[in-house]
């Protein structure tokens, strides 16, 4: 018995993958395509009295004004502190047992505020023995491993605002998490199993 063939639908062919891959290759070729008339007209625009250097030049350190933040005597909240050393020369003291601006008092947050601004004025000596150019020099803010507790986060913003101000948005910050003491680490040990 013989049964009839249905040929028209079983020969027709897909064409949407193959005009697919042939626009994908058109686009290809003239993205990838080099016009030599182009490469001629901008050799010849080059200016022809002055050639390539042949001494190598090395672009100079950019200047940078150095400030590390230490926490200290974290053993009692109310007498721990943080020191700001400027370029190892000159140095400053937060308010001890700092809390925050919304909790303290006025006088202390206008204490806080004066040691900033003291911070402020010789970044902005500094960079005035810089030629006043910010664009040139660079800021360093770094919290070296701590042996106690870590700087807090509104210390360390409150220095990065003070280059800003100066007009320095090349800043660079380091730092490194306190280590964990024996309680903590068991505390983690004992999460992990």
């Amino acid at each position: 018995m013989r049964l009839p063939l249905n040929e028209a639908d079983e020969t027709e062919l897909n064409m949407t993958p193959m005009i697919d891959i042939v626009f994908q290759l058109i686009i290809f070729f003239l993205l990838s395509l080099k016009f030599k008339t182009i490469d001629r007209r901008i050799e010849s625009m080059l200016p022809k009295e002055v050639g390539l250097d042949m001494q190598p030049s090395f672009a100079d350190d950019e200047d940078k004004i150095s400030v590390k933040v230490f926490r200290r005597d974290v053993r009692a909240k109310e007498k721990a502190y943080t020191l700001i050393k400027i370029d190892n020369a000159e140095q400053f003291r937060l308010p001890a047992g700092w809390k925050g601006r919304l909790v303290e008092s006025a006088e202390r947050v206008r204490a806080y505020d004066r040691v900033i601004a003291s911070v402020s004025t010789v970044v902005r000596k500094r960079l005035a023995t810089y030629g006043g150019n910010a664009d040139l020099v660079k800021g360093e803010i770094k919290a070296p491993p701590p042996r106690g507790g870590s700087v807090p986060h509104g210390d360390v913003i409150a220095l990065m605002d003070t280059f800003i101000a100066n007009g320095m948005t090349n800043v660079k910050m380091e730092g490194q998490a306190a280590p964990l003491n024996s309680r903590e680490r068991a505390t983690r040990a004992a999460a992990r199993r």
